[in-house]
């Protein structure tokens, strides 16, 4: 309730009379109304309503098209370098890959978020996903310039960073996929970590030797990952490592896949929510019934030799409607499609949010 406080101000007016000062006593000040208590309570209670599921659903901009249902596109990058090939992409051409996202209605989100369906992604706009394999040092890479060490202004992130000051709306983050030497350039391996966590960027496992998880046992697959772990945890203690890229996309044996998604290694575990395949074809919606979490299917970043199954391939593909995409509702509360899609729905990943259905 409103506190009224009522300050009476005594005003002393001095006046002069035959030379003799004498104090005037001021009016009575006007008796103060009775505030309506009950009706401010009840004011206040309205102004302090919450909406209502009608309220929000009726917020929507169905004009966008939202579908929430759509794909999206993890892009599968390695190294940002000189020569253009299936595992390096020229600063130019990420440069090139990055503005047509922006122009065409892409706006960048994590990887970890779309794990846990928390898309926040503006309305009328669609979710993509940037993946960095190898913690290669041309994804984060510090030079020499007058006697400090700088970022490099044509490695990974700092084209990245590039893109987040010229379009602070892009929401630019991407996750980088670790090895045992995290970006080479070990003496700084901290600072970098550091750096990226504090900067909106995610890390994620890409096993201690690269070999191919199919050839390996329980006990080998929990070294595997839970040794890049133990060495992403000596320089960020707090930091929990989520995601993992497969190497050559090999899957272990269907008796080991749980070694995959939970382990532990010299005492430490580890819980795995995310892992990811090489590049073939957009993933589906966090939201849809096909997806799985453990084999999610990404877009190989490149242009050659990739059986038209590139980055550009699978734009061109959306701009001329072959395929539907992701399109964003705005509010990451409600979960809007169209009803042609409700049955692929997968009402336990949507939880507590809202569904709205519209023809």
């Amino acid at each position: 309730m409103k506190k009224i406080l009522i300050i009476i101000a005594l005003l002393l007016l001095i006046g002069c009379e035959a030379g003799t000062p004498t104090a005037e006593v001021p009016a009575d000040p006007p008796e103060a109304e009775t505030p309506d208590f009950e009706q401010s309570v009840e004011e206040e209670a309205e102004a302090e309503e919450e909406p209502t599921e009608e309220d929000i659903v009726a917020s929507i901009d169905l004009t966008l098209g939202p579908n929430e249902l759509g794909e999206i596109m993890i892009l599968m990058y390695h190294g940002i370098g000189p020569e253009e090939s299936v595992w390096q992409r020229t600063p130019d051409n990420f440069r090139k890959d990055l503005e047509y996202m922006y122009q065409n209605g892409y706006r960048m989100i994590s990887l970890n978020d779309y794990a846990k369906g928390e898309i926040s992604t503006e309305a009328g706009y669609t979710p993509i996903i940037l993946t960095f394999d190898d913690g290669r040092q041309n994804n984060f890479n510090l030079i020499e310039k007058d006697g400090e060490m700088v970022l490099d202004p044509d490695c990974a992130i700092g084209i990245l960073e590039e893109f987040k000051e010229k379009y602070p709306d892009f929401n630019v983050t991407a996750s980088f996929f670790l090895g045992t030497n995290p970006f080479g350039q070990i003496e700084y391996a901290e600072e970098k970590l550091t750096w990226l966590i504090d900067n909106g960027y995610d890390l994620g496992n890409h096993t201690y030797s690269h070999e191919k998880m199919e050839k390996l046992n329980s006990e080998q697959i929990q070294i595997e990952i839970g040794s890049v772990n133990n060495i992403i945890k000596e320089y960020l203690p707090d930091y929990a490592v989520e995601t993992l890229a497969l190497p050559h996309g090999s899957n272990p044996k269907n008796e080991y896949i749980e070694f995959m998604i939970e382990g532990e290694y010299e005492g430490n575990k580890y819980e795995t929510i995310a892992v990811l395949d090489v590049g073939w074809r957009p993933a589906y919606s966090p939201f849809d019934i096909l997806t799985n979490f453990y084999s999610l299917y990404r877009v190989t970043a490149s242009e050659i030799n990739v059986d038209n199954c590139g980055i550009n391939d699978y734009f061109k593909q959306y701009e001329e409607n072959k395929r539907e995409r992701f399109i964003s509702d705005g509010n990451p509360d409600v979960v809007t499609i169209p009803k042609r899609h409700m049955e692929y729905l997968n009402m336990d990943m949507v939880g507590d949010r809202i569904v709205n259905i519209y023809e």
